[in-house]
């Protein structure tokens, strides 16, 4: 999306990509932030081709053979080991928060192995270049007689062929291979994320239906805002948590993410073991998968060393990273798609009123800051719910934090005010509100305490809270959290 945005500011673009289209990737699930972003993108660079993936109803026309899943929200399910789940009473082990009005305004989940090579036809048709099937050898600057600046020269092979690249600008979008930082021999600083954990994952068909299982048991269904299968879909358990998303092709991405200070790795144990094993603790998730087969990889599960990982630096004079390469924190709250986006519109901000100009170095440094600074705020976030794992009303009380930045900065944002950073991490207020509580958490012990933790974090957050989050009557299931339309 940023190539085609650099080729209508009229620059000449080359992406460079190791792999070919199409392939497997996760981040998959979209939100209202990032839905509100794609579409501002669309029409402020004249890319109407991208418009209609901001919405289901319109993804569903324009493009009915890009796979896709409807996501009305979040659902989330507290799973007990070697328990059946058992609804009780006020929904007390499970949560729906509602995201949209209808399925047609709905998020999405992005089935990245099309849209990724939709996007990549789509660069071309645009004007820009692309080369997949590239192997990058070295990269250096190096100095240009008669030229004031030095330039990169990338040198690598190609469909066996050797190339050489100049280019007076990179942008780092490599993910966790970071290119830049890497080459650059820029030091991480992955030990200061408070959230630490793993994953393992893949993309299976068959798996059957949480919704449906629910039903069978007569659970009080008729009482969610909406099927809980059509969202990022959280089963909690003790150690971690599974997310399910589903896509309308008959495949479900589905992962485990363990807390590494709960749950220890035996990188004796091969992945498939690792999951057999954990589901076999949670006889239903144990039986959604009875009749799952992997699919995506075909030859064994991934599975991930710690993810949490950040640069000390994203930005030089002449080269930058996005938010994907800049870092990472956990899938748990959906932010990987937003925040790349909002790095996007950041960026693309940036490279059109700075390019060439004085002005740039400093407009780069101040990106980099911003970067830093929401991948600190989406590492509070998620581990606030972390300690909350085992402890069901906790982790409701903590993702309300998610969900009080996420729609106070969508309504911040329909609202016309400018320079937001994602999730308002720049607010201060709100900065101050979790980080206080989130220290808090160290000292609650008891349902006492929790209880009271509750109480202080609904009284905090009211001032950000304007879609009816922490209300008890509701039992768990918000139907009006919906955030403005695009």
């Amino acid at each position: 999306m940023l190539a085609m945005i650099l080729q209508r500011q009229g620059r000449n673009v080359l992406v460079i990509d190791k792999g070919t289209h199409p392939r497997l990737a996760i981040g998959e699930s979209s939100t209202p932030t990032a839905n509100m972003v794609l579409a501002s993108l669309a029409r402020r660079y004249d890319l109407p081709r991208l418009a209609p993936l901001a919405r289901y109803g319109t993804w569903k026309t324009a493009y009915p053979h890009l796979a896709c899943g409807l996501k009305r929200g979040f659902s989330y399910f507290k799973q007990v080991p070697q328990t059946r789940f058992a609804a009780r009473d006020n929904h007390a082990n499970a949560l729906l928060v509602t995201a949209n009005r209808s399925d047609q305004v709905s998020d999405t989940q992005w089935f990245r192995s099309d849209v990724d090579a939709f996007l990549a036809a789509e660069v071309q048709s645009n004007g820009s270049r692309l080369w997949e099937g590239v192997t990058i050898d070295r990269i250096r600057r190096q100095g240009i007689p008669g030229q004031d600046r030095p330039v990169w020269r990338l040198t690598g092979r190609r469909d066996g062929h050797s190339i050489e690249v100049t280019a007076t600008f990179v942008v780092d979008a490599t993910g966790a291979a970071g290119i830049m930082p890497q080459t650059l021999g820029i030091g991480r600083k992955d030990d200061m994320c408070r959230t630490n954990s793993r994953a393992l994952f893949g993309h299976f068909r068959d798996v059957d239906s949480w919704h449906e299982v629910l039903v069978a048991r007569g659970c009080q269904t008729a009482s969610h805002p909406f099927p809980c299968d059509h969202a990022a879909q959280h089963q909690m358990l003790d150690e971690g948590w599974m997310w399910l998303l589903r896509f309308e092709n008959g495949v479900t991405s589905a992962g485990l993410v363990m807390d590494a200070n709960r749950s220890r790795l035996d990188p004796r144990n091969a992945p498939e073991l690792q999951w057999q094993q954990t589901l076999a603790r949670y006889p239903d998730l144990d039986d959604l998968f009875r009749h799952a087969t992997l699919v995506d990889p075909p030859a064994s599960l991934v599975r991930t060393a710690r993810l949490q990982r950040r640069w000390r630096q994203i930005v030089g004079e002449d080269w930058a990273a996005l938010p994907h390469t800049a870092g990472f924190i956990d899938p748990l709250h959906s932010t990987g798609i937003a925040h790349s986006l909002c790095g996007v519109e950041r960026l693309a901000t940036v490279l059109e009123h700075h390019w060439q100009r004085p002005s740039l170095p400093t407009s780069l440094e101040s990106y980099q800051q911003t970067v830093q600074n929401e991948l600190d705020f989406v590492d509070q976030l998620v581990s606030a719910c972390y300690v909350g794992l085992n402890r069901f009303p906790l982790l409701i009380a903590c993702s309300m934090l998610y969900f009080a930045a996420a729609t106070t900065y969508e309504e911040r944002r329909a609202a016309g005010v400018a320079d937001l950073e994602f999730l308002c991490a720049h607010d201060q207020q709100l900065r101050a509100i979790v980080t206080h509580l989130t220290d808090r958490l160290q000292r609650v012990h008891s349902e006492a305490e929790v209880r009271a933790f509750c109480d202080e974090l609904a009284a905090a957050i009211r001032p950000f809270n304007s879609v009816g989050l922490c209300d008890p009557s509701v039992d768990n299931m918000y139907h009006y959290t919906a955030a403005p339309e695009v």
